[in-house]
Protein backbone atom coordinates (compact mmCIF):
# COMPACT_ATOMS: atom_id res chain seq x y z
CA UNK A 1 0.00 0.00 0.00
CA UNK A 2 1.25 3.49 -0.58
CA UNK A 3 0.13 6.61 1.26
CA UNK A 4 0.58 10.03 -0.65
CA UNK A 5 3.24 11.85 1.25
CA UNK A 6 2.76 15.67 0.75
CA UNK A 7 0.53 16.28 -1.49
CA UNK A 8 -3.54 14.50 -2.75
CA UNK A 9 -4.85 12.07 0.10
CA UNK A 10 -3.21 11.41 3.05
CA UNK A 11 -5.16 8.90 3.54
CA UNK A 12 -4.77 5.24 1.59
CA UNK A 13 -8.95 4.93 0.93
CA UNK A 14 -9.28 1.34 0.23
CA UNK A 15 -7.42 1.32 3.34
CA UNK A 16 -11.08 2.50 5.06
CA UNK A 17 -12.97 0.95 2.39
CA UNK A 18 -12.05 -2.62 3.06
CA UNK A 19 -11.65 -2.32 6.99
CA UNK A 20 -15.16 -1.24 6.58
CA UNK A 21 -16.51 -4.13 4.94
CA UNK A 22 -14.47 -6.38 7.01
CA UNK A 23 -16.20 -5.10 10.22
CA UNK A 24 -19.66 -6.53 11.06
CA UNK A 25 -21.34 -3.47 11.21
CA UNK A 26 -19.56 -2.65 7.73
CA UNK A 27 -22.21 -1.09 5.26
CA UNK A 28 -24.25 0.58 7.78
CA UNK A 29 -22.14 3.88 8.50
CA UNK A 30 -21.97 4.07 4.72
CA UNK A 31 -25.32 4.03 4.11
CA UNK A 32 -27.00 6.11 7.07
CA UNK A 33 -25.64 8.73 8.52
CA UNK A 34 -24.57 8.55 11.91
CA UNK A 35 -27.69 9.28 14.48
CA UNK A 36 -26.42 10.45 17.82
CA UNK A 37 -29.42 9.78 20.30
CA UNK A 38 -26.78 9.09 23.16
CA UNK A 39 -28.83 11.45 25.45
CA UNK A 40 -26.65 13.88 24.94
CA UNK A 41 -27.31 17.57 23.03
CA UNK A 42 -23.69 18.46 22.30
CA UNK A 43 -22.96 18.20 18.28
CA UNK A 44 -19.91 16.63 17.05
CA UNK A 45 -16.94 18.53 17.99
CA UNK A 46 -13.50 18.60 19.13
CA UNK A 47 -11.98 17.95 22.95
CA UNK A 48 -8.48 17.59 24.65
CA UNK A 49 -7.06 15.79 27.66
CA UNK A 50 -3.69 17.00 28.50
CA UNK A 51 -2.03 13.94 30.48
CA UNK A 52 1.41 13.88 32.42
CA UNK A 53 3.44 11.10 32.63
CA UNK A 54 4.68 7.90 30.85
CA UNK A 55 3.00 6.59 27.29
CA UNK A 56 2.30 3.36 29.02
CA UNK A 57 0.50 5.16 32.15
CA UNK A 58 -0.90 7.33 29.86
CA UNK A 59 -2.61 4.62 28.21
CA UNK A 60 -3.59 2.97 31.44
CA UNK A 61 -5.32 5.90 32.38
CA UNK A 62 -6.77 6.27 28.82
CA UNK A 63 -8.40 2.94 29.07
CA UNK A 64 -11.63 3.57 30.78
CA UNK A 65 -12.19 6.47 28.20
CA UNK A 66 -11.46 4.18 25.18
CA UNK A 67 -13.54 0.90 26.50
CA UNK A 68 -16.90 3.41 26.97
CA UNK A 69 -16.30 4.99 23.40
CA UNK A 70 -15.54 1.41 22.24
CA UNK A 71 -18.72 0.44 23.20
CA UNK A 72 -20.95 3.71 22.54
CA UNK A 73 -24.12 2.56 20.02
CA UNK A 74 -23.08 5.35 17.80
CA UNK A 75 -22.44 3.41 14.26
CA UNK A 76 -18.82 3.64 13.10
CA UNK A 77 -15.48 2.94 14.34
CA UNK A 78 -13.48 4.21 17.41
CA UNK A 79 -10.10 5.28 15.30
CA UNK A 80 -7.19 5.94 17.29
CA UNK A 81 -4.50 7.35 14.91
CA UNK A 82 -0.91 7.18 15.86
CA UNK A 83 -0.86 6.08 19.72
CA UNK A 84 2.17 6.40 21.72
CA UNK A 85 2.84 2.82 21.93
CA UNK A 86 1.85 -0.09 19.85
CA UNK A 87 -1.70 -1.38 21.00
CA UNK A 88 -2.10 -5.21 21.04
CA UNK A 89 -5.39 -6.97 20.77
CA UNK A 90 -4.35 -8.47 23.75
CA UNK A 91 -4.64 -4.96 25.66
CA UNK A 92 -7.70 -3.90 24.01
CA UNK A 93 -9.03 -6.97 25.52
CA UNK A 94 -7.79 -7.17 28.62
CA UNK A 95 -8.75 -3.58 29.04
CA UNK A 96 -12.21 -3.70 28.16
CA UNK A 97 -12.24 -2.68 24.49
CA UNK A 98 -14.25 -4.25 21.83
CA UNK A 99 -11.59 -4.77 19.00
CA UNK A 100 -14.19 -5.20 16.31
CA UNK A 101 -15.26 -1.21 16.73
CA UNK A 102 -11.57 0.06 17.07
CA UNK A 103 -9.68 0.71 13.83
CA UNK A 104 -5.68 1.54 14.96
CA UNK A 105 -4.17 3.68 12.13
CA UNK A 106 -0.53 4.70 11.71
CA UNK A 107 1.30 6.70 9.79
CA UNK A 108 3.97 6.70 7.88
CA UNK A 109 7.25 8.40 8.09
CA UNK A 110 6.84 12.25 6.42
CA UNK A 111 3.30 11.98 6.20
CA UNK A 112 1.21 14.88 7.98
CA UNK A 113 -0.23 13.94 11.35
CA UNK A 114 -2.79 16.48 11.23
CA UNK A 115 -4.08 16.05 7.92
CA UNK A 116 -4.52 12.50 8.23
CA UNK A 117 -6.23 12.82 11.26
CA UNK A 118 -8.35 15.68 9.62
CA UNK A 119 -9.19 13.31 6.40
CA UNK A 120 -10.22 10.66 9.10
CA UNK A 121 -12.79 12.82 10.47
CA UNK A 122 -13.85 14.29 7.40
CA UNK A 123 -14.58 10.95 5.78
CA UNK A 124 -17.29 10.36 8.67
CA UNK A 125 -16.92 6.74 8.80
CA UNK A 126 -15.62 7.15 12.84
CA UNK A 127 -17.99 8.07 15.65
CA UNK A 128 -14.91 9.24 17.31
CA UNK A 129 -11.17 9.98 16.08
CA UNK A 130 -8.62 9.69 19.07
CA UNK A 131 -5.18 11.45 17.99
CA UNK A 132 -2.05 12.05 20.23
CA UNK A 133 -1.08 15.80 18.24
CA UNK A 134 1.01 17.79 20.71
CA UNK A 135 0.74 20.65 18.94
CA UNK A 136 -2.07 22.97 20.96
CA UNK A 137 -3.13 25.02 17.79
CA UNK A 138 -4.35 21.93 16.38
CA UNK A 139 -8.38 22.11 18.11
CA UNK A 140 -9.37 24.40 15.53
CA UNK A 141 -8.67 22.38 12.57
CA UNK A 142 -9.81 19.08 14.41
CA UNK A 143 -12.92 20.64 15.52
CA UNK A 144 -13.97 21.91 11.82
CA UNK A 145 -12.86 18.55 10.52
CA UNK A 146 -15.18 16.55 13.18
CA UNK A 147 -17.65 18.94 12.43
CA UNK A 148 -17.79 18.03 8.49
CA UNK A 149 -17.82 14.55 8.83
CA UNK A 150 -20.49 14.74 11.50
CA UNK A 151 -18.17 12.72 14.40
CA UNK A 152 -16.25 13.60 17.76
CA UNK A 153 -12.58 14.38 17.68
CA UNK A 154 -10.43 13.68 21.02
CA UNK A 155 -6.97 14.81 21.24
CA UNK A 156 -4.51 13.61 23.84
CA UNK A 157 -1.88 16.15 24.47
CA UNK A 158 1.06 14.16 26.28
CA UNK A 159 3.65 15.45 28.50
CA UNK A 160 6.22 12.51 28.75
CA UNK A 161 7.91 12.07 31.75
CA UNK A 162 10.90 9.79 33.01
Amino acid sequence: MRYARNEGSAVQPDLLHNALLASQSGMQSLTQAPSYDDGLDEAPGSSEIGLHGSPRQCLQLLAPILRDLSQANSPGWLSLIDPPLPISQKWLRASGLDPQRILIIRSRRGMDSLRLCCEILELGYSHTVVSWLSDPDHGERLDRAARAGHCASLNIRMEITA
